[in-house]
């Protein structure tokens, strides 16, 4: 019995040691994979950092942009309301200009139309009809200045509608680094 114990006890020996270097070799393998799994763990963190930076830099940067933009838009606003206000007084001392002239239009009418009373003899007869002429030139002239006022108006609408569009369009698709 002594040889078959012994065979047995070394049999368990045998069998112990190698559920302990199996218990090692786990133990190695499982550490390892911690290792590793940690080392992948901070590899990912840091890209998901990078990445979050590299995200907050290009909001930051379209924020930036998008506020030059609107300011630039604003300005735009703002000389357009300029322009308009020195349109708007152009637009005043023309029509003023313009009334001086219709009463001045007005009193050659006026001058003329007195002058044919006086339709007695052939010069006065020749005289009335270089009147009606004159009569008849002076409300087309009147007509035509009325006419080129509000042509003038739209004109200068038009073009202040323009410049402002340009230049909203200039600072909005001008690229800033």
């Amino acid at each position: 019995m002594n040889i078959n114990f012994s065979w047995r006890m070394m049999a368990i020996g045998v069998l112990l040691v190698a559920l302990v270097v199996a218990g090692r070799i786990a133990d190695h393998y499982r550490n390892k994979y911690h290792q590793v799994d940690k080392s992948w763990q901070l590899k990912w963190a840091q890209r998901d950092k990078d990445d979050s930076d590299a995200l907050a830099q290009r909001q930051a940067s379209e924020r930036a942009e998008e506020q030059r933009r609107q300011q630039a838009a604003n300005q735009a606003v703002k000389d357009a309301e300029k322009d308009n206000e020195q349109l708007k007084a152009d637009a005043i001392n023309a029509k003023r200009s313009a009334d001086r002239l219709q009463q001045q239009l007005i009193q050659l009418r006026q001058q003329f139309a007195d002058s044919e009373t006086g339709k007695l003899s052939s010069a006065a007869s020749s005289s009335a009809s270089k009147s009606q002429a004159i009569i008849l030139l002076t409300e087309l002239l009147s007509e035509s200045s009325e006419a080129a006022r509000e042509y003038a108006k739209e004109a200068d609408r038009a073009y202040s509608a323009g410049r402002t569009c340009e230049r909203t369009y200039t600072s909005l698709t001008e690229v800033k680094p």
